[in-house]
């Protein structure tokens, strides 16, 4: 792999031709609320990512709570996922289910739901339901800015969920690969503090009703704004260059025109980046564990949790 700047396209494999890990536009919301009051928002968001992304952007389905294993599209797979989210559905069980691209780890694009009857807190455990979207990082200049904002915030809206975030995420392949790919991802993580990691499923066990911190697009429920003593409070906390969108439930916070990436080797910094992690400290869930295994221990983790600082 090459050490260049971020260029976007940043995409490496295993010796057997498997991706290790690729870059990806991510988008993610999270809400901890028992799934059936967010389902209908949540297929209403599913109905609006299938409408954007070509027709055959589906290779591999992987379908239900316990499937852990990656099959082949069937015809009817995409219509069985989107059959699901019903209210009377959510009510009788979990939802879970993978939609991924011609790749089956590593995809180009992915949809991920994963619905819970009743979120659980007890001990260490904080659940909360989480939904996932992937494009390839070019869907961005192709697709637009201003027009790809748009879409997130009313995808937010929809849900009424309790937070949100957008942007450029690093994203692991195969489980059985994790441990390799984290030692090629931390230390881009380390060194482009605007680049995420692709973890929603492996967070969503301990985030509750908190957010992950600053991204390009950090979506905030109207609680979490009055935890941060309100909306008027909270503007006044960014800098220049960072905007607000307002809407009925909550609020997207937008750090910059493009996703803000940063190279601390170039002497790159993320401001707009900071000041949103620092306005928003007090509503992040740090030392989320679900994230460990990508990093070398502990410690690491906590120092890109706290990369802005």
């Amino acid at each position: 792999m090459e050490e260049n700047t971020f260029n976007g396209s940043l995409r490496m494999q295993t010796k057997d031709g498997i991706c290790l890990f690729r870059a990806n536009l991510m988008v993610a919301f999270y809400g901890k609320r028992p799934f059936a009051e967010m389902v209908e928002g949540a297929a209403y968001c599913v109905d609006q990512y299938l409408k954007m992304i070509p027709k055959d952007a589906f290779s591999w389905s992987l379908i239900g709570s316990t499937a852990d294993t990656n099959t082949p599209l069937g015809t009817k797979d995409i219509a069985r996922c989107r059959a699901m989210l019903t209210v009377a559905t959510a009510k009788r069980k979990d939802i879970h289910f993978r939609l991924h691209g011609h790749d089956a780890w590593g995809p180009d694009y992915s949809l991920i739901v994963g619905g819970l009857k009743l979120p659980s807190q007890r001990g260490f455990l904080d659940q909360t339901n989480g939904i996932e979207c992937m494009f390839p990082v070019e869907f961005l200049s192709s697709y637009g800015e201003d027009a790809f904002v748009a879409m997130v915030m009313d995808m937010f809206e929809a849900l009424q969920c309790d937070s949100g975030h957008a942007g450029i995420a690093l994203v692991p392949g195969a489980p059985a690969d994790f441990t390799e790919a984290g030692t090629h991802i931390t230390p881009w993580l380390m060194r482009s503090h605007g680049l995420d990691i692709g973890l929603t499923m492996f967070v969503v066990n301990k985030l509750g009703d908190r957010c992950r911190g600053a991204r390009w697009l950090t979506m905030l429920s109207n609680k979490l704004i009055g935890e941060l003593g309100g909306r008027d409070k909270l503007a006044g906390k960014l800098i220049e260059g960072v905007t607000v969108v307002p809407g009925v439930h909550g609020l997207l916070i937008r750090a910059g025109h493009s996703p803000e990436i940063g190279d601390v080797d170039c002497n790159q910094t993320t401001p707009l980046l900071a000041s949103v992690a620092h306005a928003i400290e007090s509503v992040t869930r740090f030392h989320n564990k679900g994230m460990l295994q990508f990093f070398n221990d502990p410690e690491e983790m906590y120092r890109w949790e706290r990369r802005f600082w």
